[in-house]
């Protein structure tokens, strides 16, 4: 797969990954064995941190993050509230281009909002 899958790789680090049919990251080889090494090099998570690598958990702001799944969004604040964003329709590279021109401003309880740059996003591609 990782022949024909788009390799993306992460400019603090070097390590890089693929992505498998349009939504699913995962590594090989040696950039899989550099990841475990500065995992068990820094103590953190590898689930976790590969998931931040990969774009999988946005900070939205200090009290908000996103957490990209398979077929949507999880808008989690630490206050409690949470929303769910579909995204079963978009790839990869979509949800990562709306996520970098994301303003950080907006109300990220808001389907309009949610919307909204889900349709530039889509407009970018």
């Amino acid at each position: 797969w990782a022949l024909t899958d788009p390799k993306y790789t992460d400019s603090e680090t070097g390590i890089s990954w693929y992505i498998r049919d349009g939504k699913y990251p995962y590594m090989v080889g040696e950039d899989a064995e550099k990841f475990r090494k500065l995992c068990e090099e820094s103590g953190e998570f590898a689930l976790k941190k590969f998931a931040e690598m990969t774009g999988l958990i946005q900070k939205l702001d200090d009290n908000t993050v996103a957490y990209v799944g398979d077929n949507g969004i999880a808008v989690k604040s630490k206050d409690g509230k949470e929303m769910f964003v579909d995204t079963s329709g978009l790839s990869y590279d979509i949800v990562m281009d709306m996520f970098r021109n994301l303003p950080r401003n907006g109300n990220f309880f808001s389907n309009k909002y949610w919307s909204d740059n889900i349709q530039k996003a889509q407009a970018r591609s």
